[in-house]
C-alpha cells in the first residue's frame, strides 16, 4: 500500500507544484509589466516637461523676434524716409546748379 500511495502522493505534489509555478509566473509577468508601463509612462512624463519647457522657450523666441523685427521695419522706413528727402534734396540741388 505504501509503494502505491507514494507515486500518487508525489503525482499530486508535483501537480501542485507545477500550479504553484504558473501561478508565480504569471505574477510574475503582470508585475514586470507594470513596472515597465511605470518606467515607460515615467520617461514619457520626463519628455513631455522637456518639450514644454523648449515650447515656452521657442514662444520667447519667437515674441523676442517679433519685436526685432518690428524695430528693423521702422528703422528701414526711417532709412527710406531719408533716402526719398536726400534725392529730394539732390535733385533741388542739381536744379539750383543748372540755373
Amino acid at each position: 500500500m505504501s509503494a502505491r500511495t507514494d507515486p500518487e502522493v508525489l503525482r499530486a505534489d508535483n501537480q501542485r507544484l507545477r500550479g504553484q509555478v504558473s501561478d508565480l509566473k504569471e505574477a510574475l509577468q503582470c508585475q514586470l509589466g507594470r513596472q515597465l508601463d511605470q518606467l515607460q509612462a515615467t520617461d514619457l512624463t520626463d519628455r513631455i516637461g522637456e518639450l514644454t519647457a523648449q515650447n515656452q522657450e521657442l514662444k520667447i523666441q519667437i515674441t523676442r523676434l517679433h519685436h526685432e523685427q518690428r524695430e528693423l521695419e521702422r528703422r528701414l522706413a526711417e532709412t527710406n524716409d531719408d533716402l526719398v528727402a536726400a534725392r529730394a534734396s539732390l535733385r533741388r540741388m542739381i536744379r539750383i546748379e543748372n540755373s
